[in-house]
């Protein structure tokens, strides 16, 4: 009778001197073809040990992370002062100039949601400043939640140093607090603008310092991107740096009001940090592509995928060296390979179709 032969799910007709070869089901009777033609259709190849992963390849875009619009908050007065595009503003800096006079900037995970000075109650946000003044180089006693008079002095000092009014107090007036010191991005306002406490002006585009990559995942793929997982970024000039997913978004729905092509289809935003990001040091931002790996499977016993014979009743086999058929067990399919869990070990002799 004749039966399919199916490699990799695909399904394959072998002519051999204008007959078809048919594989039927496995039984301990099964004789390999004696036809002149065996020994060029097929070419032996070993069961080789292969670490395995199965991945999917993105486009992506390499930048900074956490993007964010650096607004004048609080303050009122006369904008007559802007950090330059591409310029990083660190702890201790000017975020923008009021009046002439610098908003400085501190990093915290708490914003500055009211004054802090001598006798104020206990918190986490006069730690966080201590921290800062700390690593600025001021001594503001021992780190702990407590606004003493050590703590007043340290703050008196770094107001002095940069020429402001030496209050002792941390109102935002003076400064800004942020999760990070941060990347300056396009201005979307001039000097001169006049700000108001009652309608806060959007100053500049900013993003963190930290290198990232961003890809637009389709939902269809959603288990590639667990928060810590690991993937692999090809960089433009060929070279590859490892990442890890850092955020996953929610679904974007792409309408035809929301995008200028009607056909764009929604996406799921991700986000990946860089383990090295001292390799791409020299690019501001570039196209990459990005490989989220599914599964991988270490060192395990692997065929190419076409050696796979599919039998009529289910299951999978493989030819040995001489045409034997031997009943096997599929794992993990990836790169043309197929994981082998059961039926060969390493170093036994199967065919390959060419």
């Amino acid at each position: 009778m004749r039966a399919r032969v199916l490699v990799a799910g695909t399904l394959l007709v072998l002519a051999a001197a204008g007959s078809v070869a048919a594989v039927g089901f496995l039984r301990d009777d099964t004789e390999a073809s004696s036809d002149d033609t065996t020994e060029t259709a097929a070419f032996v190849v070993p069961v080789e040990l292969r670490t395995l992963k199965d991945a999917e390849r993105l486009s992506g875009e390499l930048g900074y992370a956490d993007e964010q619009t650096i607004t004048a908050g609080s303050a009122e007065g006369v904008l007559t002062g802007l950090p330059e595009e591409g310029s990083t503003v660190h702890r201790g800096e000017a975020v923008y100039d009021v009046d002439d006079e610098p908003v400085v900037l501190l990093t915290g995970r708490l914003p500055l949601y009211r004054d802090l000075s001598w006798g104020v109650d206990d918190g986490a946000d006069v730690r966080q400043l201590e921290r800062n003044l700390k690593r600025l180089g001021y001594d503001p006693g021992t780190v702990d939640k407590e606004f003493t008079y050590y703590t007043q002095e340290a703050v008196e000092d770094l107001q002095d140093d940069l020429g402001l009014e030496e209050t002792g107090d941390v109102t935002a007036a003076q400064f800004l607090v942020l999760p990070d010191e941060i990347r300056v991005g396009a201005s979307q306002a001039t000097i001169g603008t006049r700000l108001s406490a009652a309608a806060p002006t959007s100053l500049y585009d900013a993003t963190s310092t930290r290198r990232a990559v961003t890809v637009d995942l389709d939902p269809a793929d959603e288990e590639l991107a667990e928060i810590g997982s690991k993937a692999t970024v090809t960089l433009p000039d060929g070279s590859t740096v490892k990442a890890t997913v850092d955020s996953v978004g929610t679904v974007a729905t792409a309408t035809a009001s929301e995008s200028e092509d009607p056909s764009a289809e929604a996406t799921i935003p991700v986000t990946l940090t860089l383990d090295e990001p001292r390799k791409v040091s020299g690019l501001s931002a570039a196209p990459v592509t990005v490989d989220l790996t599914r599964d991988t499977r270490k060192q395990v016993e692997a065929v190419p995928v076409t050696a796979l014979v599919a039998l009529a009743e289910g299951g999978f086999a493989v030819r040995r060296e001489g045409g034997e058929l031997t009943a096997v067990k599929a794992g993990l399919y990836a790169a043309g390979y197929v994981e082998i869990t059961s039926g060969l070990a390493a170093g036994d002799r199967i065919e390959v179709p060419r």
